[in-house]
């Protein structure tokens, strides 16, 4: 203790680029008080105030990290943006080019057990009714799945004005 405890002392009172900043680090990882392991770190960057480049000549070492730091910044502020503006319609893409209505033929009506409809259309979607109302189909007629609010969509045709709601099975 007394050791890491004398390094830590070492470190800040040396003059610039006496320790490495990789021995540094490690001897701030060693020290087991929180408090003093986050002064050790703090008192890096005075340590550590210039660095040497490949060609052996000192720079600060605030004007070679300040390009990568602005570069970061700006991805972290379009990065918040988009969260942001699609909060709470993560979930929704809704894709412009979807049609609002559908115009099918059934092929096939049946029921559930608790006398819900199922209907498949001869594209091979099917449907199943939410709730129990009553709705009047037939298999070869024309029917339109109209999209509605909040995901929903409902069942319909053009002869009649009733619609029940349903959900995609298929």
């Amino acid at each position: 203790m007394k050791v890491i405890l004398a390094a830590l002392i070492a470190v800040t009172s040396l003059p610039v680029a006496a320790i490495p900043l990789e021995q540094a680090l490690e001897l701030c990882r060693a020290e087991q008080n929180a408090l003093r392991r986050l002064s050790c770190y703090d008192a890096i960057p005075a340590v550590t105030a210039t660095t040497v480049t490949p060609n052996n000549t000192a720079t600060p070492a605030t004007t070679t990290a300040a390009a990568p730091a602005a570069a970061v910044a700006a991805t972290n502020t379009t990065v918040q943006k988009q969260p942001a503006a699609d909060f709470g319609i993560e979930h929704r893409k809704v894709d412009e080019d979807a049609p609002d209505q559908l115009y099918l033929s059934v092929k096939e009506v049946r029921y559930s057990p608790r006398k819900e409809l199922i209907v498949e259309f001869d594209n091979g979607q099917i449907w199943r009714q939410n709730g129990t109302d009553y709705y009047k189909i037939a298999a070869g007629e024309q029917h339109y799945i109209k999209r509605g609010a909040l995901n929903s969509f409902f069942l319909g045709n053009d002869i009649n004005n009733r619609t029940i709601r349903v959900r995609r099975e298929q």
